[in-house]
């Protein structure tokens, strides 16, 4: 665990066995995690709304106290800086990212606010992420039933998409302690390592970049758009033009789909897609995860490549890699 994370929370889950939880959890269908590799940004002032409303690409005027949006933040070539989970949180806004690109995104965005009532705040010491797995909902009150839905009530509960029950929990320090012993104590759910929950985020296609994937695609060759988290009918923001005529004109030649292969292949991330009927490289990964059995990534290749049944990833054993639909 990153020692980036609130000590305070490191110590809780250490004391709790949750840091060296590899407990057989891979085959449990009720879990909980400690998730690690993402962070907050709190983005507050009377020109909060306006400000993130001329920097994402989602529509933050459609933004409610019981939706949330997977949307994008961009350079002014339309190259994502980042993909975030926005949601309000009373008259603030919460930006959930990758821990990775905090501090980048937090500069970049600082760039922008020249005079405006902004300020954004780090909350790594002040929120405690947890995700949360249980094929019975009544392990939490309050519990969403559509993708990217929101209840805000003694923590913050996202539904994650796509066909699992998977919820984002947002807390503080006190109640995610609270939390943490009700699930595993009381609904005794198993601990389950941060990698499962990387793995399930990748198998429903939600692409979180790091410092080699920022500003390098468009959002909808992450498919954002897909996921809801672009408007083609506000105002202007940074990147925008690009965006749109892109969108306008269908010219979007590259997307995001989910692959699959076996778990002993050497993979890393960024490493290229080799379509071996055309002999030439034709995308790259953008995440990977391996479980028990398989290693999942998420790789950006053209659209027309995706009908190839003959790809594999460029390494040294040239490992075969299949596409699969997203779970």
């Amino acid at each position: 665990m990153t020692k980036k994370m609130n000590p305070e929370w490191l110590d809780f889950l250490k004391s709790t066995s949750a840091a060296t939880a590899e407990n057989s959890t891979l085959q449990s269908s009720n879990t909980v995690t400690a998730i690690t590799d993402l962070a907050i940004i709190e983005v507050s002032g009377k020109d909060a709304a306006q400000f993130l409303q001329g920097q994402l690409t989602c529509n933050i005027n459609e933004l409610t106290a019981s939706n949330s949006f997977f949307a994008a933040f961009c350079n002014a070539k339309g190259r994502t800086i980042s993909t975030l989970l926005i949601l309000k949180n009373n008259e603030s806004f919460l930006l959930i990212l990758a821990l990775e690109l905090l501090e980048k995104v937090i500069a970049k965005l600082r760039m922008y606010i020249l005079r405006a009532d902004v300020q954004l705040h780090n909350r790594l010491n002040n929120y405690c992420l947890m995700g949360l797995n249980s094929t019975d909902t009544s392990v939490i009150s309050h519990c969403p039933g559509s993708d990217f839905e929101v209840s805000n009530h003694s923590e913050i509960t996202v539904k994650i998409p796509v066909k699992a029950n998977r919820y984002l929990l947002i807390s503080g320090i006190d109640r995610a302690k609270q939390l943490w012993t009700e699930l595993t104590q009381t609904q005794a759910l198993a601990i389950a390592e941060p990698s499962r929950w990387r793995y399930q985020d990748i198998s429903s296609g939600l692409p979180w970049l790091d410092q080699e994937s920022s500003e390098q695609y468009i959002p909808q060759m992450l498919n954002i758009d897909k996921l809801g988290g672009i408007s083609f009918q506000k105002g202007c923001y940074t990147g925008q033009e690009i965006i749109a005529r892109t969108h306008y004109l269908g010219k979007t030649k590259r997307e995001l789909f989910l692959a699959e292969c076996d778990k002993k292949a050497l993979i890393e991330n960024h490493m290229h897609i080799i379509d071996n009927n055309k002999q030439q490289s034709v995308g790259n990964i953008i995440s990977l995860q391996t479980d028990d059995q398989n290693c999942r990534m998420l790789i950006v290749i053209p659209s027309t490549a995706s009908e190839s049944n003959n790809l594999s990833v460029d390494n040294s054993t040239q490992d075969k890699i299949k596409l699969i639909a997203f779970q």
